[in-house]
């Protein structure tokens, strides 16, 4: 039954198909390129069919500045899965520009980044997101590649194709090894949203007092209970999350000129975020690959600070679950928004990364030099001083701002009042910040926000996980660096969840094996 679907599928794709012009690549220099026609070409791919636009093997050589471009004019559908099959020894900057099939006035234009030694690049059209710009039938019309290093390149385009790939944005994409559940989805950018203990019967509940409690081993039957599928991450807004987030402060003078309502006055940074923007538009999902114990999503990141631009940059996330309860992340970020004097600009403390866990394990814990942080009185950063040690005394509010060389074993944690809680592994950072959003920790489910309420629907229950609740602990590994083109930042980390003795033994074993030691991270410039 099957196979008799499929030839159905090819045969209706070959009456729909006239025919495949596959043109030579053409330099900026070049008025007129060579033809060659070829019959229609399909494949099948992972379940999925590939409409061969373009085959070529002629190898072209690019001065720095100069480009090449293909020309496709080929009507593509709903088709938004591109894939290219290449050779490059440079960097490459190019832009795929289509059309709207019934409106030709109605375009688009997606800039790309291709890494020097790649094979082959692949990315989901602007199509299926929150505010896409691409969400109709398109006409593939050019893609242009131009060579963004200071010397010579060869560049071969071998193959370029578009398939019938797509995705359920809001589907939910979960990892679990029997102790440790992770989850995202990819209407928050693949950031993590998901972090649940499910080996140890914990729970969240209201007390007597009506306060909001995370703890493991409650009895159920005595508590009034939220719910037993307890999440530890924050997810109020697409601010929160756990998720990769970066900061430059290029202005107009380095070409910076973002053209949008800005839902900021003052304060603007070029702060590309991978779960999306304050005005609730999704980051752009370039691919993904999930399997039982490993996800990878790649993405083009909104800008915090405005209603619907895309950044020029991609994200990677590796998420893999050890078997033990213990999830190792590797991020990676690569800008490419060609900036001007960016060596000029004032460096930012880099988030690696932005972690926000629910309010009920209101406790700062980190053990350091001085002795051990076991705190619940944080404030909000940056309104408040940092606190620089254990023992250094603060009047009023304050937050913790803890530099490498005073934390232990390069963790710290959020933890509940008995020391059950989340903590994070993250060497080779500079600082080691924590704050808390809102001091209190009362349970409040009254100011949930419209994102909770479009993408989550909880409306209507009689008590809401804090997860959704606007109360919140921050965590933060930071790095002060001043942001590069075309230079990946990447680096590592770890999450467990259980009691803080656990917890320590835990990110111990990985120090002393040394598989996780971010010596490289130093790949943006340090001040």
């Amino acid at each position: 039954m099957m196979r008799k679907r499929k030839t159905a599928l090819f045969l209706a794709s070959l009456l729909a198909l006239s025919c495949l012009a596959a043109c030579s690549p053409k330099t900026a220099e070049q008025s007129d390129s060579s033809s060659i026609s070829s019959s229609p070409k399909l494949e099948e791919k992972d379940g999925h069919w590939y409409e061969t636009l373009y085959e070529g093997s002629e190898e072209v050589s690019l001065e720095n500045g100069k480009s090449v471009e293909i020309p496709f004019g080929q009507e593509v559908g709903e088709k938004s899965y591109f894939y290219m099959e290449l050779e490059t020894d440079v960097n490459l900057v190019g832009y795929l520009s289509y059309e709207n099939s019934e409106d030709s006035t109605q375009t688009n234009t997606e800039k790309i980044f291709i890494e020097r030694g790649s094979t082959e690049f692949t990315s989901f059209l602007d199509s299926f997101r929150i505010g896409a710009f691409g969400a109709f039938e398109k006409k593939l019309n050019t893609l242009t590649l131009e060579n963004v290093e200071k010397k010579t390149g060869k560049v071969t385009v071998k193959n370029v194709s578009i398939s019938d790939r797509a995705y359920e944005k809001g589907e939910a994409l979960y990892i679990n090894d029997g102790h440790l559940k992770m989850g995202t989805s990819l209407s928050v950018g693949g950031a993590i949203r998901h972090i649940e203990k499910v080996d140890a019967n914990v729970v969240e509940y209201i007390d007597e007092n009506g306060d909001v409690c995370i703890d493991t081993n409650v009895d159920k039957e005595t508590v009034n209970v939220v719910t037993d599928e307890v999440n530890l991450v924050n997810i109020y807004d697409l601010g929160r999350e756990i998720q990769q987030s970066y900061y430059s402060t290029v202005t107009e003078a380095n070409g910076y000129a973002p053209t949008a309502d800005i839902l900021y006055d003052a304060g603007l940074l070029y702060n590309p975020v991978q779960a999306g923007s304050a005005g609730d538009k999704e980051s752009q999902i370039i691919d993904y690959s999930v399997t039982e114990t490993e996800l990878y999503i790649k993405v083009r990141p909104t800008e915090w600070f405005f209603d619907n631009i895309l950044s020029d940059s991609y994200m990677e996330n590796t998420y893999r679950l050890d078997g033990k309860g213990t999830l190792f992340v590797t991020n990676r970020f690569v800008n490419f928004s060609q900036f001007e004097n960016m060596k000029n600009t004032t460096p930012c403390g880099q988030e690696l990364p932005a972690i926000y866990i629910v309010h009920p394990l209101n406790y700062f814990y980190c053990e350091t030099i001085e002795g051990t942080a076991f705190d619940p009185n944080l404030s909000p950063l940056p309104t408040t001083p940092g606190k620089g040690g254990v023992t250094q005394e603060m009047e009023g509010a304050y937050h913790y701002c803890l530099p490498q060389e005073k934390v232990k074993d390069s963790w710290f944690a959020f933890v509940n009042k008995n020391k059950f809680g989340l903590g994070v592994y993250m060497p080779n950072a500079d600082w080691y910040n924590a704050s808390r959003g809102v001091k209190t920790t009362y349970y409040n489910a009254i100011d949930n926000s419209t994102y909770n309420n479009t993408i989550y629907n909880l409306w209507g229950m009689k008590y809401f996980p804090s997860a959704y609740v606007s109360n919140y602990n921050y965590l933060c590994p930071s790095k002060i660096l001043r942001m590069v083109d075309f230079t990946p930042l990447q680096y590592e980390y770890a999450v467990s969840v259980g009691t803080v003795d656990e917890l320590g033994t835990t990110f111990k074993g990985i120090q002393d094996e040394g598989k996780l030691t971010n010596k490289s991270l130093s790949a943006w410039e340090v001040v």
